[in-house]
């Protein structure tokens, strides 16, 4: 059955490029703190690291609450702009002040004696940044779902927003390490404190400015139900929308094979000695990553969404098994591993563009088919359980790494992680979590996966249906205009 949507191309080249470049701003930010929080407020800042684990388990639980609801003020929001792209026109400013704030931090309470206040200021300047970042995040990915009915389009302008981000928001993954390297061997009169600084005022003004352009240059085409939900309609949404409950379910066990991230970084300082070997060994992952983007459009016609995901996940726990196991005799040894996690980089970056692409194109299937069961279209609740889902998977992994650390003999003295004789291999440790651990774990966010069944078919029906029934709408309106 072929659906209607996929006939026309409602979204421009111009458009879709300008929405990819919008998140590849937006990530510059939000990478730098995903990957760097920890490693900022506990080694730049000097605040105890259970004090910053606290805070992120903390934050992590408010997010559960604060995304979904604010998804549901989305939802309840008419403008002559549409419902997503207001916030897209507010939030940039804002988001730029607090991002600057936050890692101002290292400069600012660097002659702060007092814990006390350290710890002050890390919750008030990570609870702006994380409440300005969903005012802005949860409406830039429903606007994926309301930027047109194709689901061609949606898949390109996600694939065209997670592409960019790669390469424009890999600034950071690229920079932090080479300038933690430059500076702690005093190649370059600059601190660690200054490094950070230099790159939250790059997030809050060249990113922010950016992430700008989707509010500016983006249009909504989808047309949206009439009914206001109320404000406490997060249980509902789920309650109607089983898919996406599933999705929820599987990401969320999916938070602890997030723990690897958090570790690599460490990893690369204190098992191989520089940090910026991370770039060197991310070389032809990075290739891979882009290119992968490039073949998303033909996987799409040969395999379900639903498979991808299952494939990419046994991939990438195989990969890891046998990456580890290989490289347990010279895990410090850097003209071994750099290679091995080279060649292992491309398997896993393969896999992680299309996880990239695809859970977030299921997500928004999932608001064409609550629009199907019910009548009305929740992109904004909807798509809050992507973002959810995104900051309780980085909140939560960070905050059980944080705790993971002193039992395999990373300790904090003196408000700096340093390694200490605890009776534990700590560099056999961290070889095996930035590799089987967290992606054997992961195997088990495949279990909701069983249940899933929107998907094939089953999806195609339903979208042929639905916009069947916005023709017919649009039909109506026009027959009873040319009436009146």
């Amino acid at each position: 059955m072929e659906n209607i949507a996929t006939e026309r191309r409602y979204v421009g080249t111009k458009e879709t490029i300008l929405y990819g470049v919008a998140n590849g701003g937006q990530c510059i930010g939000y990478n730098l703190v995903r990957a760097q929080l920890t490693f900022f407020l506990v080694t730049v800042c000097r605040i105890p690291a259970a004090a910053v684990a606290t805070m992120v388990l903390i934050m992590g639980t408010w997010d559960t609450l604060n995304d979904p609801l604010m998804g549901s003020i989305v939802d309840r929001t008419r403008t002559r702009y549409g419902k997503l792209r207001p916030y897209l026109l507010f939030v940039p400013i804002p988001l730029s002040v607090v991002t600057i704030l936050l890692f101002s931090g290292g400069e600012l309470l660097k002659d702060v004696k007092s814990t006390a206040i350290k710890i002050a200021f890390m919750y008030i300047s990570y609870f702006l940044w994380e409440f300005f970042y969903t005012i802005g995040d949860i409406p830039f990915w429903g606007l994926s779902a309301a930027i047109s009915p194709s689901p061609s389009d949606r898949s390109r302008v996600i694939t065209s927003a997670r592409l960019i981000s790669g390469i424009i928001g890999g600034i950071v993954g690229i920079g932090i390490p080479l300038m933690i390297d430059l500076s702690n061997n005093n190649i370059v009169n600059i601190t660690l404190s200054q490094v950070f600084l230099i790159f939250g005022v790059l997030a809050g003004t060249l990113g922010t400015g950016l992430f700008a352009l989707s509010g500016i240059c983006t249009k909504e085409r989808v047309v949206q139900s009439t009914k206001e939900e109320g404000l406490f309609t997060i249980f509902k949404a789920l309650k109607n929308n089983k898919p996406l409950l599933l999705i929820v379910i599987a990401n969320t066990i999916a938070t602890v094979g997030g723990i690897g991230g958090v570790f690599t970084q460490y990893y690369y300082i204190y098992s191989l000695g520089f940090a910026s070997l991370t770039i060197v060994a991310g070389i032809p992952g990075t290739v891979v990553s882009l290119l992968a983007f490039l073949f998303i459009p033909k996987i799409e016609k040969v395999f379900s969404s639903k498979q991808v995901v299952i494939f990419n996940a046994v991939l990438n726990a195989v990969v890891g098994t046998l990456v580890f196991v290989i490289g347990s005799g010279s895990y410090t040894n850097p003209r071994v591993i750099v290679p091995l996690l080279a060649v292992s980089g491309i398997f896993t970056s393969f896999t992680t563009s299309l996880n990239a692409v695809i859970p977030t194109k299921m997500i928004g299937d999932t608001v064409d088919y609550v629009e199907w069961k019910t009548g009305e279209r929740n992109e904004g609740i909807t798509f809050s359980f992507l973002t959810f889902i995104s900051k309780l998977t980085g909140s939560f992994s960070t905050a059980i790494a944080t705790f993971i650390m002193p039992l395999i003999g990373l300790q904090s003295i003196d408000n700096e992680w340093q390694l200490v004789d605890s009776g534990v291999n700590t560099r056999l440790w961290l070889w095996a979590l930035i590799t089987i651990i967290p992606h054997t774990l992961n195997l088990l966010s495949l279990i909701p996966y069983i249940f899933y069944k929107l998907d094939g078919k089953t999806l195609a029906k339903i979208q042929y249906e639905i916009n069947i029934r916005r023709l017919e709408k649009t039909a109506a309106v026009s027959s009873e205009s040319k009436t009146d």
